[in-house]
């Protein structure tokens, strides 16, 4: 039975080992070095909300694509109408709903983001306040207003046992 045991052991290991060393290999004889410029088509505002540390990687890309919508290509633009375009960004169970201008400027965005990972910086000051909480669910709420300010609330439900509180951060204050 020992001897069947590290025989399978062996074998699994060494299945293991050779799935691992079938790597792609690619070799490129142009050696060539290209200088590109990356031109951001989102405004100033969008690139200091986008930098923040306090939103989450898929916040963050979600974020980036509306900003970077252009409303101008989109099959219900009509340049002689003078109005405002909604639009619904989706990606799982994420959402942002955005309202731009007749001449592609983003006025408005609300979005909700539901389990997103809580940014380092706010997960320190909720372990430090809620010693032995653990955190079941997590919202982000992101409101973009064209020149104000980017509010952003995150609310999370901590659970203790059979416990459960729920609370808010807002990144730029404290929890409230």
């Amino acid at each position: 039975m020992k001897t069947m045991f590290i025989t399978f052991l062996f074998l699994g290991f060494a299945q293991v080992t050779y799935s691992q060393s079938d790597i792609a290999y690619t070799e490129t004889t142009d050696h060539t070095l290209e200088s590109t410029h990356v031109k951001k088509d989102f405004n100033s505002v969008s690139e200091k909300i986008i930098g923040t540390s306090y939103l989450s990687a898929k916040t963050k890309k979600l974020q980036l694509q509306v900003f970077n919508y252009n409303i101008k290509n989109a099959a219900v633009y009509a340049a002689n109408v003078n109005t405002t375009y909604s639009v619904h960004f989706t990606e799982g169970n994420n959402h942002v709903d955005a309202i731009y201008a007749k001449d592609g400027t983003l006025l408005q965005s609300e979005g909700v983001f539901k389990n997103v990972r809580i940014p380092y910086n706010i997960s320190v000051i909720v372990a430090k306040k809620y010693a032995g909480w653990m955190v079941a669910k997590t919202w982000c709420y992101n409101n973009y207003r064209h020149n104000k300010d980017t509010e952003v609330l995150y609310k999370m439900q901590l659970r203790k046992g059979n416990k459960t509180k729920a609370i808010e951060i807002n990144p730029m204050d404290d929890i409230l």
